[in-house]
């Protein structure tokens, strides 16, 4: 029975990994549009300051994996 419990988790784990690894490269690429947003867009860039919009580019290229 242990073995089975056992078993069952790690092909849930096996199935989770494609979804989060998708997930984390799509977080990266709103944080790179986002992060452009911010510093090119006239009204974002006149408010928020430019370093904002750089460190979401970096994050993000860093979770979609560039």
């Amino acid at each position: 029975m242990e073995k089975q419990e056992v078993r069952i988790v790690s092909e849930a784990s096996e199935a989770e990994m494609p979804v989060r690894s998708l997930f984390t490269r799509q977080t990266g690429q709103a944080l790179i549009t986002l992060g452009t947003l911010f510093k090119h867009v006239p009204p974002f860039n006149e408010s928020i300051d430019k370093s904002t919009g750089d460190t979401l580019i970096s994050i993000g290229k860093k979770l979609k994996g560039k």
